[in-house]
């Protein structure tokens, strides 16, 4: 036997062991010459959280409680910490494997899903810095692995599986806020597609897959009204509105003028010198605009969010605009290398994985995002050439990714590449089977 068909068995029989191996290797190769907890001001945040989540006292409604419960179980020890998320980014990588396996029915495009997904040097910086991104993508693919390993989209999947799902998508909502769209969207999907079968139950399966994140939402809602002033998910939200409006901010009537002008001069300076981050300009105009309104930081980040849906509602086209802008950004951005690169003693590694991302993976990521969106949209032409009658999981993953963004380009600007981040095992799964199944039409015309 040649050695390429010993490989091509060993691949078919032990493909889910070797790609678990590979993703320990490829971790293990980044603790021996990277080794540092990545501390950004995000991370500092759930730090600060985690020292009081179990009472909350001196709350400041920036963070949710997901991640910084683990750094807590953890007694803050951070290299617990890491050491989790390292564990997590590899049992994310198996999770991409059986869903790709199971959904192509073939192993080979399970393998190479998740032996990509799994070689790219920002997936595994992420497990090193304290942020939610290695706990959201796991949880996200977690979901997903349930939704299609136990068959949910049947109507006689028994109902604790759902139950189950109930309790991961709670976990993702109280991780990354934005997601609590995933229960609603699974709901929806699953009536819509059930609708004709046994709808008494695929109702009451709904309901047991939304209730626990509408609840835990209503209640940590509630809880912000109660210590913050406000029913919202975070301080941040009216923030991430003014970025968003930050544009057209100088339409903001003359009621606010001294708010606005604040942020106009600090946007007009940085359009000159990095007009790439004009949404930031807020941030940057933050500690002038507490001096000057005497606001705490939650009331004017609510104060802000006031003004941003006014100029909004008074300038739709201008937002939709940006909005726009803001969708291409969530598929173009290039910027999710996470790391401190003065912590990296090792040249050749240094070298090696800036090589690696700045003229190979970076430009492979906008890639698979390219391809991913005009797959996407031959999938949601078939499916309405079909008469709308295939209701399958992976039109459940276009749909999920889609709106995903769609939401994403409406509520916050999408100049940061982490919010494409946690869907990018499925866009390279679905990239990859469309892909395979080219091949094979090309083969069988040959």
């Amino acid at each position: 036997m040649s050695i390429k068909n010993k490989l091509q068995l060993l691949m078919a029989n032990h493909s889910g062991l070797l790609v678990v191996i590979y993703a320990v290797i490829i971790r293990l190769i980044f603790v021996i010459f990277y080794n540092t907890i990545t501390i950004f001001p995000d991370s500092e945040d759930y730090i600060n959280l985690s020292k009081t989540v179990f009472n909350l006292t001196g709350y400041d409604g920036k963070r949710t409680p997901g991640l910084p419960i683990i750094i807590n179980l953890f007694e803050t020890n951070l290299s617990w910490v890491v050491g989790f998320q390292l564990l997590l980014g590899v049992v994310t990588t198996y999770f991409i494997y059986s869903i790709s396996s199971i959904l192509s029915k073939d192993k080979i495009i399970g393998f190479w899903t998740a032996i990509i997904f799994t070689s790219f040097a920002n997936v595994v910086l992420f497990d090193f810095a304290i942020l939610t991104e290695t706990l959201t993508t796991f949880l996200l693919i977690f979901s997903i692995w349930i939704i299609v390993y136990c068959r949910l989209f049947e109507s006689k999947t028994k109902w604790y599986f759902y139950f189950l799902l109930s309790l991961i998508l709670t976990w993702l909502y109280l991780t990354r806020p934005f997601f609590i769209y995933v229960p609603v969207g699974f709901a929806l999907f699953f009536i819509v597609a059930s609708f004709k079968t046994n709808l008494k139950s695929v109702l009451f399966k709904s309901t047991l897959v939304l209730c626990l994140p509408l609840l835990t939402y209503y209640m940590w809602n509630n809880h912000n009204k109660k210590t913050i002033g406000h029913f919202t998910n975070t301080a941040y939200f009216g923030i991430n509105l003014t970025q968003t409006a930050t544009p057209f901010f100088e339409l903001v009537k003359d009621e606010h003028a001294q708010i606005r002008d604040i942020i106009v001069r600090h946007r007009d300076s940085i359009l000159i010198h990095n007009p790439k981050i004009e949404a930031m300009s807020v941030w940057d105009a933050q500690v002038e605009l507490l001096q000057v309104t005497n606001l705490s930081q939650q009331d004017l980040y609510f104060k802000l969010g006031d003004i941003s849906k006014q100029v909004i509602k008074d300038n739709p086209l201008l937002y939709l605009k940006q909005a726009g802008k803001s969708w291409l950004l969530f598929w173009g951005n290039q910027s999710s290398f996470y790391w401190n690169i003065e912590k990296v003693n090792n040249v050749y590694f240094k070298q090696c994985t800036l090589l690696l991302w700045i003229y190979i993976q970076r430009y492979a990521l906008i890639i698979f995002n390219i391809l991913f969106l005009i797959f996407s949209l031959k999938k949601i032409i078939l499916f309405f050439k079909n008469k709308m009658r295939t209701y399958d999981p992976d039109l459940f993953i276009v749909c999920i990714i889609l709106s995903g963004s769609v939401a994403q380009a409406l509520i916050a600007y999408g100049n940061n590449s982490r919010f494409c981040f946690p869907f990018f095992p499925l866009i390279v799964y679905f990239v990859l089977y469309n892909i395979w199944s080219y091949k094979h039409v090309i083969t069988a015309k040959k």
